[in-house]
């Protein structure tokens, strides 16, 4: 089975965003664009519009080509050795709790989001 486009479009969106060292309400901002209509764009759970492949291509400043060329940063990305163990592509408990992320509205996701963090804030401790 081939790889879903929209979350190899998502993933592509999330990379050039955070090499300008943008957040995804900065990159709403600047391209006029609803942030969680981003946000679900780079889960993969939003068909964006070729309109707004050209807008964001615009905002990134890139071709809109380079919107749709996925496997670009491959090379840039860390090795299977270098990577999180939270990364999605090892781990079958992150896949699926991700899954189940995506299917969370925009709250839900933000009160998940803040567990996770006070939960990560009280490990460090």
């Amino acid at each position: 089975m081939t790889a879903d486009p929209l979350k190899l479009f998502g993933r592509h969106l999330t990379w050039l965003r955070k090499q300008r060292g943008w957040s995804q309400e900065a990159l709403s901002l600047e391209s006029g664009l609803a942030r969680s209509y981003l946000s679900g764009i780079e889960r993969g759970t939003r068909n964006v519009a070729l309109y707004n492949i050209c807008t964001l291509a615009d905002t990134l400043g890139v071709a809109p080509t380079e919107m749709l060329d996925f496997f670009k940063h491959r090379s840039e990305e860390t090795t299977d050795a270098a990577r999180s163990p939270f990364d999605n592509e090892q781990s079958p408990a992150v896949q699926a709790t991700l899954r189940y992320m995506a299917e969370l509205n925009d709250g839900d996701r933000d009160v998940v989001a803040g567990v996770a963090r006070a939960l990560a804030r009280r490990h460090t401790r």
